[in-house]
């Protein structure tokens, strides 16, 4: 038995910790917690481009339940305070999507989808905005034009008066 326990130990000194990080391995989980601690403390500190970085390698690698559902969430938080163009939104909206699919028992599903259908009455409300302001130029428009028709009335109105008075 003691040369069995040997000759393990032995495999796994020449294999090296390595394998036992990897997708397969035993401490796989163990090696996406850390990492997810680590984003989380880059949070902390305030850096939030390394801890995106960070956060969405984490999120492209094989899925840990309680890890890949918080980078997630967390992913798509920073990815809409730093949208300042509409794809941030989209692959918030994406990564929240996500979360809901691949982890719907997650403690962090229930804020996702709150979330997602907050950004679906934003995108509406700013879809209305844009509306809103079309019409508005359009009204510019006539009035501008309106007034212009007035203006030549009132001058043809001049004219014809003068020229009655001849």
């Amino acid at each position: 038995m003691t040369k069995y326990t040997l000759i393990i130990m032995m495999a796994f000194a020449l294999s090296g910790c390595a394998a036992l990080t990897k997708p397969d391995g035993i401490f796989y989980g163990y090696g996406q917690q850390k990492k997810l601690a680590g984003a989380v403390t880059l949070l902390e500190e305030g850096k939030t481009s390394a801890a995106a970085k960070l956060l969405s390698a984490l999120c492209d690698e094989k899925g840990v339940p309680g890890v890949t559902d918080e980078a997630l969430f967390r992913l798509s938080l920073l990815r809409l305070e730093s949208a300042q163009e509409r794809n941030g939104v989209v692959q918030a909206q994406h990564d929240l999507e996500r979360l809901q699919k691949e982890y719907p028992t997650s403690s962090w599903a229930p804020l996702a989808s709150s979330l997602t259908g907050f950004l679906a009455s934003a995108d509406d409300m700013r879809q209305q905005d844009r509306k809103l302001k079309e019409s508005n130029l359009s009204l510019i428009k006539e009035n501008r034009e309106l007034h212009q028709n007035i203006e030549k009335l009132k001058n043809l109105e001049l004219e014809m008066g003068r020229g009655g008075k001849h």
